[in-house]
Order: C-alpha cells, then structure tokens, then sequence
C-alpha cells in the first residue's frame, strides 16, 4: 500500500500516444546511467527489436490523475515457442519513492503479462548500484540470472 496516500486516487492504466510528454517526463527523473538509450518518441511504443519483442505495453501510475510511475511491458509475438516478457523503463518520480509505487505498478504489470498473455517468465535488466530497486524485484520473486558486464570504446 502506498504510504500517506489515498488508495482511491490510485488509478494504473495503459499509456495512449497522447501520454509521450508525461512519459518523456517521468523518463527525465530516471537514476539509471542508461536512462538515454532509444529515447526516440517511436522508441515508445514499438519494440527495439520486432523479432524479440513485437508489442511494448507502457503502463502510468496515476495519483489523483497525474502520472507518478511509469514501467513497460515487451512481449514476444504470438507464435514464439517461450512467451517470455520483458520489464524495462520503470521510473517512479522522486517525490513518490520509497512509498510502494513501484511495487504496485511493477505487480500491475506481471498481473497484466501472466492473465492477458500467458507469459512464462518475465526478465529484466538492473543497475547494480540500484540497491532499492533489487531488492524490490527480489521481493517480488525475481532471481538473479547472471552479471553481465558492459563495455564502451568511445571514439573521438
């Protein structure tokens, strides 16, 4: 539940077009030192790779009718022999962190994949400075995979 808020101003809805603004916003806030990859507006609601991932869902956490979370949802198409999904871009603006959002949304999303697409898994990637946010998904029930280590020559 989320801390000293009304449960009834709570409102989790799929994201329409006409939300890319709010979204670019909340994508703003972000903490993660990735937060500027694929941020191109048709980025939002199509896959970065078609073959993997055919339909990306963003989902918007609204408190009292302004959006204060956001998390994305990208599945597979229809005819992969694994239905694994994928949870990417989840941003809680700062005045709402530590409360419980991002618990709820990130549940709202899992809820959405297993009932609505009969996903199998679901994975996603971390920061692994972002203590708070592992040891949400650890809550959840995630399970750490693997490490995985990322290079950059940058050229001049």
């Amino acid at each position: 539940m989320i801390d000293n808020l009304p449960t009834k101003a709570l409102d989790i809805r799929l994201a329409t077009t006409e939300d890319i603004p709010c979204i670019e916003q909340l994508d703003s806030l972000s903490t993660s030192p990735t937060r500027d990859i694929h941020r191109e507006m048709e980025k939002y609601f199509g896959s970065v790779d078609p073959s993997t991932h055919e339909h990306t869902f963003i989902f918007l956490a609204e408190i009292e009718g302004t959006a204060r979370a956001k998390a994305e949802l990208m599945l597979p198409p229809a005819h992969t022999p694994t239905q694994i999904g994928y949870i990417k871009r989840v941003v809680v603006h700062p005045d709402y962190r530590s409360k419980g959002l991002a618990k709820l949304i990130i549940q709202h999303v899992i809820n959405f994949a297993h009932s609505q697409y009969h996903v199998t898994a679901i994975d996603l990637h971390v920061w692994e400075g972002n203590r708070p946010a592992i040891q949400l998904y650890e809550s959840l029930g995630f399970k750490l995979q693997h490490h995985e280590l990322y290079y950059r020559l940058q050229m001049e």
